[in-house]
């Protein structure tokens, strides 16, 4: 029974690396734009599953398939017979960036702070330093 789970755990890694043998030779092949909108999903028999992120570039590529196909096989796949492409908008949510907070304080708005916390003191005026500290621009006093 250890013998066929490692037997197996060993297939799954062959085919593993097999796929991200195909994704490092495939994405080259591709536009820039829909490199970050795509992942190859599986290989069975001589079919490659290919996952994009919308049907636009499913569209796109199906046109350029026959092309994907001929150069992969060059690149040293010549069991592919055919590209299945499938629509997985999670790919999609995936590759979205969360905007950048831009966790800066200006001089300006550090010399701001630190006037305001002169004129008010006490422990809120304390606290208001300790954030004006933070732009490199407050004056010492």
């Amino acid at each position: 029974m250890a013998n066929l789970a490692r037997e197996h755990f060993a297939q799954l890694q062959r085919h593993s690396g097999h796929l991200g043998q195909l994704q490092a030779q495939l994405l080259p092949l591709l536009d820039p734009a829909i490199r970050d909108q795509i992942k190859v999903a599986n290989l069975r028999g001589g079919t490659l599953v290919i996952e994009l992120a919308s049907a636009a570039w499913a569209t796109r590529l199906q046109y350029q398939h026959l092309d994907l196909l001929s150069e992969l096989r060059k690149k040293g796949f010549p069991m592919l017979t055919t590209i299945q492409f499938k629509v997985n908008p999670e790919l999609s949510q995936l590759t979205r960036q969360k905007p950048q907070i831009s966790k800066h304080l200006s001089k300006k708005a550090g010399n701001e702070l630190e006037t305001l916390a002169n004129t008010l003191g006490g422990e809120l005026g304390e606290k208001l330093k300790k954030l004006a500290a933070h732009s490199g621009g407050q004056s010492k006093t």
